[in-house]
């Protein structure tokens, strides 16, 4: 599988983590473990006290130590998924990389493919303007329900596709404002269109297809906006844009076409 742009920067604030973690641990904020250090208890007690920070390095130690015990690829894992519940989404999301390189063969594999595309997912949370993570998410889950359709995280994963589709179109929604503030109607519904042709698993479709007539209408194009509004009407017939149908269908079906402000 070809590995995402951000692994590398990925690696290095890894990098730069666990050195902080050693000097923590080195520092005797690991006073209180029973267990002993490089075990995998050692880590479990941690995360069982809420010290992320010192499970993540104790999970690595085991690791590191005992790459071909049985339980290896399981703290693998549970490393991804502590800086998961850290919000440390690319590094989480490097994390299951490993696991599924180096631990091809774990029961684990198929899991952490798909905790991988929710830290990248998760990670578009945090940045608001850059919605790239969206895209990274929709081709991991693509690719795992490919791989495994009948995993018991096959719903999660297609709940999350209508999400990152429903992201995509709250952005492209606030874009053609702009195209409307300048007039660019054309530019508006090609937009709408990209989006009723490429974003067919999205919540918000039936406003999408409200704008598209809408806009139709703004182009002079009656019969046009008439038949998106029926397509609303008989998709989303719930919808409360198919509610407001009866007054905004147009009598006049002759379409023309208004050239660009």
């Amino acid at each position: 599988m070809t590995m995402r742009p951000n692994r590398s920067a990925g690696f290095l604030l890894a990098l730069g983590l666990a050195a902080t973690l050693a000097l923590v641990l080195a520092g005797g904020c690991g006073t209180g473990n029973p267990y002993p250090p490089g075990s995998f208890d050692r880590a479990e007690f941690f995360v069982d006290h809420g010290k992320n920070f010192e499970a993540v390095a104790a999970y690595e130690s085991f690791v590191r130590r005992n790459p071909t015990d049985s339980l290896a690829a399981e703290a693998q894992f549970r490393k991804g998924t502590t800086y998961l519940a850290m919000k440390e989404y690319p590094l989480a999301a490097v994390e299951f990389q490993i696991l599924r390189k180096d631990y091809p063969t774990s029961d684990l594999v198929s899991e952490a493919m798909f905790r991988e595309g929710q830290a990248y997912l998760f990670e578009v949370g945090k940045v608001q303007r850059d919605i790239s993570g969206a895209y990274s998410a929709r081709r991991q889950f693509l690719d795992f329900l490919d791989r495994y359709p009948e995993s018991p995280f096959r719903t999660e994963a297609e709940q999350s596709l209508v999400e990152i589709s429903d992201i995509v179109v709250r952005k492209r929604l606030r874009e053609i404002d702009v195209y409307r503030q300048l007039h660019r109607y054309k530019a508006v519904a090609a937009t709408l269109d990209n989006l009723l042709a490429e974003e067919k698993r999205s919540s918000q479709l039936d406003k999408v297809l409200w704008e598209r007539a809408q806009t139709a209408f703004k182009l002079g194009q009656q019969g046009e906006g008439d038949r998106f509004l029926v397509q609303l009407r008989e998709k989303y017939p719930d919808s409360p844009y198919a509610r407001k149908i009866k007054t905004e269908l147009r009598s006049d079906p002759v379409e023309t076409d208004t050239p660009e402000s």
